[in-house]
């Protein structure tokens, strides 16, 4: 569809529906140094809008109509388009963004849905508006993109802000209540990676306990970690993390608390570095010494000889080898 743009017309602020926030795709509202910038050039660039009863919609440009009134705008320029239908305005902002926006995955699918709202049969969507979102036509990542209209609007904002992509959080497609999640994240503030790591710890231990990923997240050793209030959110993830990882792995997380005894017992300077295989999939291990001195050396050699004098080397290595 091509769309010829009129002369440029200033229109009052007034006369635009806000509340049509039909071709508003990002969750980020309006970014404080566009606003700054409004305010000294203004707004260099016009908005798109339409006829829509006796107002105007927006067919693109809503951060720039946010940032007017902040600004101190009444007025702002604008290309004004014949009237035109739902689907129709969609397709025109994308075609305007293309390149330029880098929507996350919740956006997305918040994209699709409304392509989906206005009529338009999925097949039509895949094929004509996913490249337009810089998707591959698929109808898997169409139906897992779409599926996120199910989430809160709270956890929608988290992993949006966190970027995580659908393969990750389509995991809560799942779920029964993300109310525990919600509590959980917006604590915890992970970077996308972390979210993976946390979510697939939360599904296997699920699954190893034959219960649901919200009993597990409703457990005592996890409420009491983010109800105190003396660790970051780094240090929860860390206990909560853990905590997660023994439950998954029981036999390993016993083998390492073996090893930190044995440590412990060998007393090694505090750069002499144990290195070993996290898996106990082989038994090899490595001890790395830094030092800058001779002296810094002798020292590290001295504890190594103590602890094979004392045996506590003997019951690490007796660890590794059952």
């Amino acid at each position: 569809m091509k769309i010829k743009f009129p002369d440029v017309s200033e229109i009052l602020l007034t006369d635009i529906d806000s509340d049509d926030r039909l071709t508003d795709f990002s969750l980020d509202g309006c970014p404080e140094k566009l606003t700054d910038s409004v305010k000294v050039i203004g707004i260099r660039h016009p908005i798109s809008v339409c006829p829509s009863g006796n107002r105007y919609a927006i067919v693109s440009g809503h951060k720039r109509f946010m940032a007017a009134p902040r600004s101190g705008l009444t007025s702002i320029p604008a290309f004004i388009i014949p009237e035109i239908d739902d689907a129709s305005r969609l397709v025109i902002n994308l075609n305007e963004n293309f390149g330029q926006r880098h929507y996350s995955d919740i956006e997305k699918g918040g994209i699709l849905n409304k392509f989906k709202d206005a009529g338009i049969s999925d097949e039509t969507i895949i094929e004509e508006y996913m490249p337009l979102l810089e998707l591959e036509r698929s109808k898997k990542i169409f139906l897992d993109l779409s599926s996120a209209r199910t989430l809160s609007p709270k956890l929608k904002k988290l992993l949006h802000r966190a970027r995580v992509p659908v393969k990750t959080f389509l995991t809560f497609y799942k779920w029964d209540d993300l109310t525990a999640a919600e509590n959980l994240f917006s604590a915890l503030k992970p970077g996308v990676n972390k979210w993976r790591d946390l979510l697939d710890l939360i599904d296997e231990v699920a699954a190893r306990e034959n219960t649901t990923p919200e009993k597990i997240l409703s457990q005592d050793e996890i409420k009491n970690t983010l109800a105190t209030a003396e660790l970051n959110p780094s240090q929860q993830y860390d206990r909560i993390h853990q905590y997660l990882y023994n439950l998954r792995y029981p036999v390993l997380s016993e083998m390492k608390k073996q090893v930190a005894r044995a440590l412990d017992e060998m007393d090694l300077d505090d750069k002499t570095r144990l290195k070993f295989q996290e898996t106990f999939e082989s038994n090899e291990l490595k001890l790395e010494l830094k030092f800058q001195s001779e002296k810094e050396l002798s020292r590290q050699v001295e504890q190594i000889f103590q602890a094979l004098q004392s045996g506590s080397v003997e019951k690490l290595i007796k660890i590794f080898s059952l």
